[in-house]
């Protein structure tokens, strides 16, 4: 990586620093840190939601997941139960968490709705989670700066968890929303010039390109298959996504971005939208079949060939380094990082959030709003090395596919939290109950993994069958209204 584009990463992050800064005014207290005191567009924090879903595994592992010998199209049904399932968060959660009063966290919200201490167990798998997912993401991103860069993956860890660390601590979750709002800008142009780019590259005219990919079987997007054991199916991937997305709904992430908003309607407004927004997906999905017809006219140089074999996300990366101009690659480089950036700076924001409301202020009562926002900045360099060595201990696993692990990981936990939700939106449970049906789930979820059902089936599965065993058990009526006040 030149001057150059050392140049062009360094003005993208300067300039992305200076107009979040500017947009995100003066915060003096915690609710204004982490809500933005309802005073943030819905479209901004439309923009923020998928920001902090397209991040660099998405960018980077897709086209991977596509150019792959056996890749196809079929990632699109994932993309489809995602979408739905932002429909179904602002149905779900948005209005009620919106209307609820006196509550600092999503997981308060969970506690006043059921009981203090689910609230609580609730809390710490919704940070088991957050850790989780941020030590991939962040790995994801390094991945691709060591490719370019050769900084090593802990020089580029570290040079991305803290610029998310800066941007986080500036002026707390309005940095966050305006700062994702213009990163996603960027990594949507990325994504359209990437596959523009790419189609230039190529001598085979477009429509003989689509009928030998057809041919390789790389436009097979849906596969109605019912084995359990595959997870390319549109049965895992729509079902599966859905429920993942209403379990991250749970989050507080979720909850900062529904305060923030100006009113009910706004919220509601802002996760339908980010639905539509998935179209930067179709868009990456492009991109991996340019990248395999493009290899397939040119040949993968043979040493790109042996890296794949551990490390089959670094195709990208490898072409962004060796075959586009100097100062565009800088560019590319930079759409990059802003799909780190916006989903490390939203997780710091949650770490933080939780740490201080539930964990720090309970304990040190009667301090100064501004003790509490020098201790929420604080928390988030803390969580940023959190994030910085479990990327490091996830690198030992890359060789089976960054999106794959992306996706894998969490669903051991999401069970779990896919039912919490759903119990404390409909006001049902109790911590003897929920407690017990957080083993059965993992009970669940050891045997659906030792017996080779796909990991997307392990969320709605266990989650489903936890939900039912407390509501049977409890056999409470629902309570439709979800509103919760304390």
């Amino acid at each position: 990586m030149g001057l150059i584009d050392l140049g062009v990463i360094a003005v993208v992050m300067l300039g992305v620093t200076w107009a979040g800064h500017r947009l995100s005014g003066t915060i003096t207290d915690r609710q204004g840190f982490f809500q933005a005191g309802g005073s943030m567009p819905w479209w901004a924090v439309s923009a923020s939601i998928i920001a902090t879903v397209v991040s660099a595994v998405t960018f980077v592992s897709v086209p991977a997941a596509v150019f792959a010998p056996e890749g196809n199209l079929t990632y699109v049904q994932v993309i489809i139960g995602l979408a739905l399932g932002k429909v179904l968060v602002a149905r779900l959660l948005a209005r009620p968490f919106y209307q609820s009063q006196n509550l600092a966290t999503s997981y308060e919200y969970i506690g006043a709705r059921i009981d203090a201490p689910t609230g609580t167990l609730s809390m710490a798998l919704g940070l088991l989670l957050n850790t989780i997912n941020s030590g991939v993401k962040l790995l994801t991103a390094s991945l691709v700066l060591d490719v370019i860069s050769g900084w090593g993956l802990a020089g580029c860890a570290l040079f991305i968890v803290s610029i998310s660390a800066l941007w986080g601590a500036l002026a707390g979750i309005k940095t966050v929303i305006w700062t994702d709002f213009l990163l996603f800008l960027l990594f949507a142009a990325g994504a359209i010039f990437a596959l523009l780019y790419t189609l230039g590259e190529i001598t085979m005219p477009l429509p003989e390109a689509l009928l030998w990919l057809d041919q390789q079987a790389k436009l097979v997007m849906f596969d109605f298959n019912t084995d359990t054991s595959k997870s390319g199916t549109i049965w895992a991937g729509v079902i599966g996504a859905i429920c993942l997305s209403i379990a991250q709904g749970s989050t507080q992430g979720t909850w900062q971005r529904v305060k923030a908003c100006r009113s009910v309607d706004d919220a509601c407004k802002a996760f339908d939208f980010a639905a539509l927004f998935y179209v930067v997906h179709l868009l990456i999905l492009g991109v991996g079949l340019a990248l395999f017809v493009f290899y397939a006219e040119h040949g993968i140089p043979e040493g790109l060939a042996a890296e794949l074999v551990d490390a089959p996300d670094r195709i990208f990366p490898h072409f962004i380094a060796t075959e586009l101009p100097i100062g565009v690659s800088g560019l590319f480089i930079a759409a990059i990082f802003a799909a780190a950036i916006s989903t490390l700076d939203s997780a710091l924001a949650e770490g933080a959030d939780l740490t201080v409301n539930h964990l720090y202020a309970p304990l040190r009562k009667d301090r100064s709003e501004r003790h509490y926002l020098t201790m929420s900045r604080l928390f988030m360099v803390v969580w940023a090395l959190i994030f910085f060595a479990l990327a490091l201990f996830f690198s030992r696993y890359s060789a089976q596919g960054l999106l794959q692990l992306t996706f894998k990981l969490p669903n051991y936990i999401y069970g779990a939290i896919f039912a919490s939700i759903l119990l404390a939106r409909f006001g049902i449970g109790s911590l003897r109950l929920i407690l017990s049906g957080v083993v059965l789930a993992s009970a669940i979820v050891a045997y659906l993994a030792t017996n080779g059902v796909a990991f997307f089936y392990w969320c709605p599965i266990s989650g489903g069958a936890m939900f039912a065993f407390v509501w049977a058990l409890d056999r409470r009526p629902l309570d439709w209204s979800g509103v919760a006040e304390r």
